[in-house]
């Protein structure tokens, strides 16, 4: 066909993609608007149901079942589990390894607790200890029983998990526990990174691996130099398991990539602590009476997040210095003592000047962290209180009173989030061939 035939069928084939293309659109409008009504028109409950439970707590969700049956139905559903755990939230508290009962949890608030604080539903002859949490999910060490146990705490469900390979030997375990809580996993698949020092005291380590879809431990090929690796300061943060050392930097090993990051501390490494903000590693470092947040960035470097005085973490009035006065001779002229007086207040100009800055005290220490954004914990005598650099609110708790000689300030601390998140099942696997089998 050609000509004017040919140029006729052409418009017509144009127009009618035109007006199959208008059509498409106002259907797809017509979708939209009747969604957004739907919307509106939704019964304010099922509003609630849909949107706001994933928010609250465990303990105050589960109160909720009794509201309507189509709330249980919805609490107790695996997807709503995996859409809890992906929600943003902050720190619930932090488990505390104390010399009486063993083992407690600290909750920050108080409608954000967990059922048994010492974990009295794993199958453990002695409180544990909790070497890591992440997302709601706490890797968890029995040193009477030698077992390792993965549980969520919010809801006592656990999974028993195998020893490391037999070589590694430590005073406490360094693992740190990486949880995917994307809506993306729905089995609740987890992985553990323990590092351990490819010699005694060579301070070179090494990483042993354990997944759920695994089912074993392995060790990877990777080393770093990690002198002074502090089991117990173990964080997770982007997928990547970090320590911090006492040299005074922080290793990171990333199971997926399998490589080794290094950063180093960006102040004074005798007051500093790492922790996780928004999926990042994130470090806390005391000097000159502030709190100065720092986040790593993508070339291993730190950069400011938030700077935050001390004094207004705790609540306290600038430092000021007792008022002393010299003794003077009762025979003094009353010129003498007035002249006393003066040179009294020019001396004391400078300690004034000084009470406008808070002297940190001895016993103020950071804590780890975790959360959606970046919340400064401290331990100053018996109070936890937790800041949120970006509200300036402040979250506080008090630790019991313990028998004299109890150091709080020496005690482990593993931060920790409340979440339904599920917990994958662990079916046990031989190790690869060229693995020392666990012990």
């Amino acid at each position: 066909m050609s000509g004017p035939d040919a140029d006729a069928a052409a418009a017509s084939d144009g127009g009618e993609q035109l007006r199959a293309c208008r059509e498409a659109t106002r259907r797809r409008l017509r979708e939209r608007v009747g969604a957004i009504v739907r919307a509106v028109r939704a019964p304010l409950a099922d509003v609630l149901r849909d949107h706001a439970l994933v928010h609250l707590p465990p303990a105050a969700a589960a109160r909720l079942r009794l509201v309507h049956p189509s709330w249980a139905r919805a609490l107790a559903s695996p997807l709503f589990a995996v859409a809890h755990a992906a929600a943003p939230r902050r720190a619930s508290g932090l488990f505390v390894a104390a010399p009486d009962p063993g083992l407690l949890f600290l909750p920050l608030d108080a409608a954000d607790t967990v059922p048994s604080p010492p974990l009295a539903f794993l199958p453990a002859s002695s409180a544990p200890a909790v070497l890591s949490s992440s997302q709601g999910v706490a890797c968890c060490f029995s040193s009477a029983d030698d077992a390792y146990f993965v549980c969520n705490p919010a809801t006592g469900s656990w999974e028993g998990v195998p020893c490391p390979p037999c070589r590694i030997t430590w005073p406490r375990p360094a693992i740190v526990v990486l949880f995917d809580a994307s809506v993306y996993n729905f089995g609740g698949d987890f992985t553990l990174v323990c590092a351990f020092e490819s010699a005694p005291g060579s301070g070179i380590y090494c990483f042993a691996l354990f997944t759920s879809v695994t089912g074993a431990w392995w060790v990877a090929d990777a080393v770093a130099p990690a002198e002074g690796l502090i089991p117990a300061s173990g964080v997770a943060a982007g997928g990547v398991a970090w320590w911090r050392t006492s040299i005074g930097t922080a290793v990171g090993y990333n199971p997926v990539t399998g490589r080794v990051e290094l950063a180093v501390c960006p102040g004074d490494s005798a007051h500093w602590e790492i922790g996780s903000a928004a999926g990042k590693l994130h470090c806390a470092v005391l000097a000159d009476g502030d709190v100065v947040v720092f986040r790593l960035d993508g070339n291993s470097g730190w950069e400011v997040a938030a700077t935050v005085p001390v004094a207004e973490i705790l609540q306290q009035r600038p430092w000021q210095p007792e008022p002393s006065y010299e003794l003077t001779d009762s025979s003094s002229s009353d010129d003498d003592d007035v002249e006393n007086r003066a040179e009294q207040d020019r001396a004391g100009a400078i300690p004034a000047a000084a009470s406008r800055f808070w002297m940190p005290r001895d016993d103020v220490r950071l804590l780890p962290f975790q959360g959606a954004e970046v919340e400064v914990v401290l331990l100053a005598g018996r109070r936890v209180v937790a800041f949120d650099t970006v509200t300036r609110r402040r979250r506080e708790a008090l630790l019991p009173e313990q028998p004299a000689g109890t150091d709080w300030g020496a005690a482990a601390y593993a931060a920790h989030t409340n979440t339904l998140a599920l917990v994958a099942r662990v079916v046990l696997m031989e190790p690869p061939d060229d693995q020392e089998v666990a012990s």
